[in-house]
């Protein structure tokens, strides 16, 4: 698979070296501008609304992305978004949260049963406090579906958290957008279609990775306490020792790595071998109200970034 991400993003020089960082690295601050549209096409948005999803990092995302790929592997899924930008034809996508996994495959199965059944929903917030308190546990695959997409699109910063016992737990958000059409469920089941989903942890994903893959790995943020965001379980800060571990192997097997992570000395360290840059991005949806407004990223990779 080519890509040309100069001609798919249509932006110009919308990312431009700011002051330096620590040392002689360069910041690069990402600018407010149109995510998912470009001069020659427009990409697809993702369905969900995420907490910590790089949507506003997606054009450097792209314009580093490798010349040539075989195969595009994500094993933090989310709300893919760089995944439905690029629209690769081969891909394998995986994500610890099984609801969320899913939910994917409901819709690379049955959109128009899906649209079908959210049209019957109310768009209030009685109805998503009363869909919110029913257990998934006896739903139909349709319902579960439906309900998976409801609470996300309305909920508070589109954060996925839950309590011990499994139940999500969000209130209902101020600002959240609409349902997806039938026709982006549509879009989305085609690309989903094509796509191999894996629920599990990050490295049942990565086990498939071979020479000529491109990897991107996108790790929720991690905190000093669970509260459930993300499922209890998810990724934790000890986490980042054994992503660094699979940055080896996959050099080793001969696939391209890009990783985005929250900017740490300690994350540095960790991938001292690889090629790094900073970029400092605004967030409108977290999970954590501390760490609203701009942000600092960490790319990572094994191939030299791409001077914008």
């Amino acid at each position: 698979m080519v890509i040309d991400a100069t001609a798919v993003l249509g932006l110009g020089s919308s990312i431009s070296p700011g002051e330096d960082a620590v040392g002689s690295e360069p910041i690069y601050p990402v600018l407010e501008t149109s995510v998912f549209s470009s001069g020659r096409s427009r990409m697809l948005a993702p369905l969900l609304r995420w907490a910590g999803s790089k949507r506003k990092l997606v054009p450097l995302l792209l314009a580093n992305c490798p010349a040539r790929f075989n195969r595009y592997v994500e094993p933090f899924a989310g709300s893919a978004c760089l995944f439905f930008a690029l629209g690769p034809s081969n891909a394998i996508l995986g994500d610890f949260n099984a609801q969320l996994m899913d939910f994917y495959r409901f819709v690379a199965k049955s959109p128009d049963r899906l649209a079908q059944e959210l049209a019957t929903y109310p768009l209030s917030e009685d109805f998503y406090y009363v869909l919110r308190s029913q257990s998934a546990e006896g739903m139909s695959q349709l319902e579960v579906a439906a309900r998976f997409l409801y609470l996300n699109r309305f909920c508070f910063n589109g954060v996925y958290r839950t309590n011990r016992k499994g139940q999500f737990n969000v209130p209902y958000g101020s600002k959240t957008g609409q349902l997806p059409s039938k026709e982006r469920l549509h879009a989305a089941s085609t690309k989903l279609r094509k796509t191999k989903l894996i629920s599990g942890d990050f490295e049942s994903t990565l086990s498939t990775v071979q020479r000529g893959d491109f990897v991107y790995l996108d790790p929720p943020y991690s905190a000093s306490r669970n509260r459930g965001e993300y499922g209890y379980g998810a990724f934790a800060a000890e986490d980042v020792k054994r992503i660094s571990e699979a940055a080896e192997r996959m050099d080793r097997a001969g696939a391209t790595f890009l990783i985005s992570y929250k900017s740490e000395p300690e994350v540095s360290k960790y991938f001292a071998n690889w090629h790094q840059r900073r970029v400092r991005v605004t967030r409108h949806v977290s999970g954590f109200a501390g760490s609203r407004g701009e942000v600092e990223e960490l790319l990572i990779s094994n191939q030299k970034f791409n001077e914008g």
